[in-house]
This record gives structure tokens, C-alpha cells and sequence, in this order.
């Protein structure tokens, strides 16, 4: 039994993974020639902070995307906290324009509403997802929270 469920979950995980690989419209662009980031995909303001409300659909506090690969994501920050799981390949980060991290296979990184971070190309094994969490997400979320505990802090302290 055990070994039927592991090929069950390995089965699964490959063919998450091969949808999570397939070609955006924006990469196909980018592929295509486009040198930059589209940026009224992300925001209507001047400056580079990537609007919730445009990522989510109305009424959703929280969803998932993949990152965009193969181009440098410039410069900006969010109104939502993000969550970044890497799922394959890797992708390197500039955050608050002087900390570099990389993140591998199965890393997660957790990205406050002011944390400003750009991030280099990604190629196409390099397969990121996006957590995208309004801050309103964690209105019911403190109330099961009784106890502080790291996640507890971290939370409150990227609302704040």
C-alpha cells in the first residue's frame, strides 16, 4: 500500500509541476522580444507596488500565481503579503535593494508590505508560486490564534 501511494503522490506532484511550467501569455511575450515588465498588468500607480485587488479576483483575500520568468522583475513592493514557495530550479532575489537571497527547491520566503525586492530572470525550470494574502485574510486567522508564536509575530508585525 505504501508504495502505491508513493508513486500516487510522485505521479501528482510531476503533474502539478508540468502545469505550473506552461507558458504564460506574459512569458510568451517576453519570449517574444518584450524587454520589460508590463507593469499595468500590476498596478495603475506611478510608482511599482503591485495592487492586491488587481492580482485577486473580487472578494478572494488570497490566491496563487506563478512568478514570471524570464526576465529581470524590477524594483517594487506590495499592499499584500507574499509568500514565495519554490517549487523547481531557483530564482535570486535583491531585497530592500541590498540583501541577495536564493531561493531552491522547496524554499519559502516571506515578504512583509514593505519590503521592497526585485528578482532576476528566472529560466524555465525555475518554477516559483506566489502566495497573495490581503491583510484582511488575517482578521479570523488572530482570533484562533490565542497564544503568541513566531508565525503570530511575524503576521502582526507585517500588518503593522
Amino acid at each position: 500500500m505504501d508504495i502505491w501511494y508513493g508513486f500516487e503522490e510522485r505521479y501528482m506532484q510531476q503533474e502539478l509541476l508540468e502545469q505550473l511550467r506552461q507558458i504564460t501569455p506574459e512569458e510568451q511575450e517576453i519570449l517574444a522580444g518584450k524587454n520589460q515588465v508590463e507593469k499595468s498588468l500590476y498596478t495603475r500607480k506611478r510608482e511599482f507596488i503591485i495592487d492586491g485587488k488587481r492580482m485577486l479576483n473580487k472578494g478572494k483575500l488570497i490566491d496563487i500565481r506563478t512568478h514570471t520568468r524570464f526576465i529581470h522583475f524590477p524594483r517594487h513592493s506590495h499592499d499584500y503579503i507574499e509568500i514565495i514557495y519554490m517549487c523547481s530550479g531557483k530564482t535570486t532575489h535583491i531585497i530592500n535593494g541590498t540583501e541577495q537571497v536564493t531561493l531552491n527547491m522547496g524554499d519559502l520566503l516571506f515578504l512583509n508590505r514593505h519590503a521592497v525586492h526585485e528578482i532576476l530572470p528566472a529560466g524555465e525550470e525555475d518554477i516559483a508560486v506566489n502566495f497573495i494574502v490581503l491583510p484582511e485574510f488575517f482578521d479570523k486567522t488572530f482570533e484562533m490564534m490565542e497564544d503568541e508564536n513566531v508565525i503570530r509575530d511575524f503576521i502582526v508585525g507585517s500588518l503593522k
